[in-house]
């Protein structure tokens, strides 16, 4: 698998091994050791984006940041990490039991803040590691992010195949790699069989970036039942070793805890977003994803909405790029 299909595919597994670790998995002294093993703080503090810093053991609103990587685990949470060519916010309500996930395009056009450049958002990650891509990613949203996760390629296969596969109905009817899926009937996907769902684009009735980024929540929430459903103790070794070798964060054992307890019923309602826009070569000939700003701040209101915060204006233009314009179109990546 090259590269860049790999990059595209990393969307679902983000939220799924996410999930999994503080809604999910039972809290044995496994789970602990894994827990402390993927932990990596990146000394933050409150976010600028809060009057003051989150309380999980209060049931505050919480708001995550889930990054994709091509990268190996050593090399995750460092400023050599790899591009995060996927990108997740989700905010989490235990109080409204509600939950609010927006995908980021990874060739969105945005301050790196601390690298004083405008680049493609997934260039943060590989300038200063998660610190710098959360940073970033909020300076885009103008909303606050609280914890990170970032997961590695390397588990989406086995991550699926630990748990039995899972089962989704297809958004469209279309073929892809020897698979056929057909629109509102039920397939059962194996690892490899869940690769193809989730990276078709071009196959006609495939419905272009749209299409796939539809059926990679699909996939998200799949994932997340049936891992609610595991009781096996192999399966849960699977997974947990999957998770060691390819996930860091910074939420703690003792976060997980309750965050496990309180928050996990709030997965149950998931409103998801994806950021519209157009696509733009500016006069780097490099190709950018510009996103249309009304959409972006009724996207960015609905998660500040669900954190319990004000919700605000409608930006103005703001965007530092050459006005040359070489050619615009619907966005692609």
């Amino acid at each position: 698998m090259n590269k860049k299909v790999r990059n595209i595919i990393i969307i679902f597994l983000l939220v799924a091994i996410a999930l999994s670790i503080f809604a999910v998995l039972q809290l044995n002294s496994k789970v602990k050791d894994t827990a402390n093993t993927i932990h990596t703080s990146i000394n933050r503090g409150k976010s600028k984006f809060r009057p003051s810093a989150v309380s999980i053991n209060n049931h505050d609103p919480i708001s995550i940041a889930l990054f994709g990587v091509d990268s190996n685990t050593k090399r995750l949470a460092t400023g050599d990490a790899g591009r995060s060519d996927s990108i997740i916010l989700i905010s989490i309500n235990p109080e409204k039991n509600s939950s609010v996930m927006i995908s980021i395009p990874r060739d969105t056009y945005s301050k790196i803040v601390g690298h004083n450049t405008h680049e493609k958002i997934n260039r943060a990650y590989n300038y200063g590691g998660a610190k710098m891509a959360v940073d970033s990613v909020e300076q885009l949203m103008n909303v606050p992010i609280d914890y990170y996760a970032t997961i590695n390629m390397d588990g989406i296969r086995e991550m699926i195949d630990a748990v039995g596969g899972v089962d989704v109905i297809s958004n469209a009817t279309f073929e892809y790699e020897g698979n056929q899926f057909i629109q509102d009937q039920e397939a059962h996907l194996d690892g490899k069989k869940a690769l193809s769902f989730i990276r078709s684009r071009k196959q006609e009735g495939a419905g272009g970036d749209f299409g796939r980024q539809e059926r990679q929540q699909i996939v998200i929430q799949a994932l997340a039942d049936k891992l609610l459903s595991i009781q096996s103790v192999s399966k849960l070794d699977a997974i947990l070793k999957t998770i060691e070798r390819n996930v860091v964060t910074d939420i703690t054992f003792d976060d997980i805890k309750t965050l496990k307890s309180n928050y996990s019923k709030s997965l149950n309602s998931v409103e998801k977003y994806q950021l519209s826009g157009s696509g733009q070569f500016l006069n780097d000939n490099l190709w950018y994803f510009i996103p249309n700003l009304e959409e972006k701040n009724r996207v960015q209101n609905a998660y500040l909405k669900n954190l319990e915060l004000k919700e605000q204006p409608l930006e103005k233009d703001t965007y530092e790029f050459p006005t040359i314009e070489i050619q615009t179109n619907e966005y692609q990546y």
